[in-house]
């Protein structure tokens, strides 16, 4: 079969490999069939061995976690599905017996090997997985270009869902990357106060305002510019929301933009924080001044829970949720290196990669 694979511990060591063996599905094991897959911000984070990321790969790696398909194969011992089932998958990949996961935390296990990074992933013909980690799709409310990027928005349900609440509070969403684009989705359909967008990026302002112009206005949705508009934008968002937002969800993981959000908080306001930054070291100035004595709550994202994110964003897409505009691109597997491209220069939110071409 046919993989991307990271190949070397270097910058953009990543690449199309043909001739690899079909993986056979061991007991408790199923094989899909991949029928979308999509490039992830850490997708991106391994193609150029960032620091925040590289410690986790060991080439040679398929590398790709995020995909829909259908069963191909299953191991023995596997009960309650068959060959052709649509389905995607929870890539992480826990222990079952640490305490994090005798506590329900399974999205934290301290054991947690990921496909994609720590073994054999998605960007590929075939995947095999344990049959615990499958999620069951309905094609008529999750068609596979939706289905290729569950899990991330899973990670954008997780994040919103990590604060206290969202319905009729001022939320910040500070970064409108493909996830972050995502969370501003859940957050204007649970019925926020009001949605702040802010970002740094031409393209992804564009997509931004784009989009704010696409909903009814049962949200007050505004789209800033940080750099354009320096200290003014502080004022105008207090001005607007009675001193501040009740929630960050900041998608960024870029110093100033998270400096910014603690600013803008409230006190006694809350910072979901799913970024990952490009360094393993990130420096928060004025700490004291903007967390402890505004009495903040800061919250890591990592992940989705298992199983219950999943089911409370399969319920929102048969709500209604509507995320189709996070896809901007679809291409063959084989212009893997072209949608890194396109990321890249902010060209584009979601690309789904078809891995039969």
């Amino acid at each position: 079969m046919r993989a991307i694979q990271m190949l070397r511990p270097e910058a953009g060591a990543a690449g199309l490999v043909d001739g690899l063996a079909v993986p056979e599905p061991g007991p408790g094991q199923v094989r899909v069939r991949i029928a979308n897959a999509a490039i992830c911000g850490t997708d991106r984070h391994i193609f150029h061995w960032d620091a925040s990321i590289s410690h986790m790969v060991a080439p040679p790696v398929t590398i790709g976690h995020e995909f829909c398909g259908h069963l191909d194969a299953l191991g023995s011992g596997v009960a309650g599905w068959k060959t052709g089932d649509y389905v995607s998958a929870e890539m992480h990949i826990v222990c079952g017996q640490c305490r994090a996961c005798r506590a329900g935390n399974q999205h934290v296990c301290e054991r947690t090997k990921i496909a994609g990074l720590h073994r054999d992933g998605a960007f590929a013909e075939f995947v095999v997985l344990p049959a615990a980690n499958l999620v069951r799709l309905d094609p008529g409310t999750v068609p596979p270009e939706i289905g290729a990027f569950l899990d991330a928005l899973g990670n954008a349900v997780h994040t919103v869902q990590s604060a206290t609440s969202i319905a009729g509070r001022h939320v910040l969403v500070s970064g409108y990357g493909a996830i972050g684009a995502m969370a501003a989705a859940v957050v204007e359909f649970e019925g926020a106060a009001s949605l702040t967008i802010t970002e740094v990026h031409p393209s992804h302002l564009e997509r931004a305002r784009a989009w704010a112009k696409t909903r009814s206005g049962r949200v007050p949705i505004h789209v800033r510019d940080p750099r354009s508009e320096g200290d003014a934008l502080a004022g105008a968002l207090r001005a607007s929301t009675g001193g501040g937002v009740d929630v960050v969800l900041e998608m960024s993981g870029a110093a100033p933009a998270i400096g910014l959000g603690l600013d803008l908080l409230y006190p006694g306001g809350e910072m979901m924080m799913l970024g990952i930054p490009a360094g393993r070291d990130l420096l928060l100035e004025k700490f004291s001044q903007r967390v402890i004595f505004k009495g903040l709550t800061l919250r890591g994202v990592v992940g989705r829970r298992m199983f219950g994110t999943w089911t409370e964003m399969l319920g929102l897409l048969q709500r209604g949720l509507d995320v189709r505009h996070i896809v901007t691109h679809r291409l063959p597997m084989s212009e893997f290196g072209r949608g890194i491209e396109l990321l890249d220069a902010g060209q584009a939110h979601k690309v789904v990669l078809d891995p039969a071409n």
